[in-house]
């Protein structure tokens, strides 16, 4: 086993050892080098001894001294991620139409990925070399897809005849200190009800280890026609959850001194129920996975809107894109807001989501067909801002569409917004 060496940076200990790239790191003192995450563990000691084989084949030792926090200036290629197995009867990626984007078709079930991008994993697959690696080399948190606790439920869920025992498997991390955020995604009529409760209640039990888990409500798109018959949560089921998950979120804040579970998003926004407060997430540990997604925005414009002017210098216009889920908040409180400052002028346009269909109402999910569609039967004035994470890295939507698609088709201005500062691209009209 052993990883190519991709770059070395000049004048680094690596260059000035000979070290080059195309060469295969093989070991970092006796221990074998997979990659970057062995790489990145291995690398602080401050006797270092490399091997190191070169393209003719011949392995080269070289040792190092160096200062404790020191890098060898080794960069190693990106982690390849490996692939699910599992075939989930509600898998998202099995109901993706067939012009998406080819990327989002790949599913990753890859502990790796998970602690470093806070991919969920199922643990399906995992060995038990893979889970001590994982132990002696403190990857955590963890991102844990569980589903259920009742094996014959999982099974199911997941299309697998033989699973190994979840909660097996997250005894056996909790004890060797690994932190945990699970998932349950609620399938109604078979995992949810005292199946669901008994689930939470089960993860409950490792406590402090597994901090938090998310019930998140099922995504069934409209592509659906082979898959197994799956029920959505609809508006009554979200109510009765809600009311279900209060009486848990505040027996756990007693028992714990926080609530443990939490509920997604959406099933506030389907029971048309009023999000929680900011403190009922806790710091928001599962923010990417929409739990508390919208709360955390509505309380960042909340604090930024106090510094916005009163008047604009110059008349501005702007049009905001939304999907169904929250254009009701974004009507009432930002838009209501924006309108109050002088020159400038707010339209907001709420997108179907026609490209993915079924139930799919979440603004980061809206593909640049249906936007561009929207945007021809409301033609905007003036600059176009987009919903936050709605395009990936490249810029491109879920049907590989990009902004100057839309720009070139529509002769507008249209400005994405990153995740990470929603207000950034609606601020720049006036700064």
């Amino acid at each position: 086993m052993a990883v190519m060496i991709k770059d070395v940076q000049p004048g680094s200990l690596a260059e000035k050892a000979g070290i080059r790239s195309g060469q295969m790191l093989v070991e970092i003192n006796g221990h074998q080098v997979e990659d970057v995450l062995d790489y990145q563990f291995y690398i602080h000691d401050e006797k270092l001894s490399l091997i190191i084989k070169e393209s003719s084949g011949k392995t080269r030792h070289i040792s190092f001294h160096k200062a404790f926090e020191a890098d060898l200036g080794i960069e190693l290629p990106e982690i390849r991620p490996r692939a699910c197995q599992n075939k989930c009867i509600f898998c998202f990626v099995d109901q993706l139409p067939a012009q998406v984007r080819k990327s989002l078709r790949f599913k990753d079930e890859d502990y790796r990925l998970s602690f470093l991008r806070g991919n969920y994993i199922t643990m399906t697959d995992l060995s038990e070399k893979e889970i001590d690696r994982i132990i002696r080399q403190r990857l955590s948190p963890l991102y844990i897809s569980v589903h259920s606790t009742d094996e014959d439920v999982r099974r199911r869920l997941l299309g697998r005849r033989e699973t190994a025992n979840i909660t097996e498997m997250i005894s056996k991390l909790a004890k060797g200190g690994i932190r945990l955020h699970c998932q349950l995604v609620v399938c109604p009529g078979i995992n949810d009800g005292h199946i669901l409760w008994k689930s939470v209640e089960d993860l409950s039990r490792f406590f402090p280890a597994v901090q938090s888990v998310a019930v998140v409500p099922v995504g069934l798109t409209g592509h659906r026609d082979s898959l197994s018959k799956i029920k959505p949560v609809g508006p009554e089921q979200a109510r009765v959850l809600i009311q279900e998950g209060e009486v848990w979120h505040a027996c756990f804040r007693r028992r714990f001194g926080q609530g443990f579970i939490y509920l997604a998003d959406e099933i506030f926004l389907m029971g048309r129920k009023d999000l929680p407060p900011t403190e009922y997430y806790d710091g928001f540990p599962q923010l990417e996975n929409g739990v508390g997604m919208v709360r955390h925005f509505m309380d960042e414009f909340e604090r930024r809107q106090a510094t916005y002017p009163a008047r604009l210098h110059l008349p501005r216009s702007i049009t905001l894109i939304t999907g169904s889920a929250s254009a009701s908040l974004i009507r009432d409180v930002v838009v209501k807001r924006l309108s109050q400052m002088e020159n400038l002028e707010v339209e907001l346009v709420v997108v179907q989501n026609r490209f993915l269909g079924g139930g799919i109402s979440v603004s980061g999910l809206l593909a640049g067909s249906d936007i561009l569609e929207a945007l021809r039967e409301n033609l905007p004035r003036g600059t176009v801002i987009l919903p936050p994470d709605c395009l990936n890295a490249e810029g491109l939507f879920l049907d590989d569409l990009s902004v100057a698609d839309l720009e070139g088709e529509l002769g507008v201005e249209i400005k994405s917004t990153p995740g990470n500062q929603p207000f950034q691209s609606i601020e720049k009209v006036w700064s």
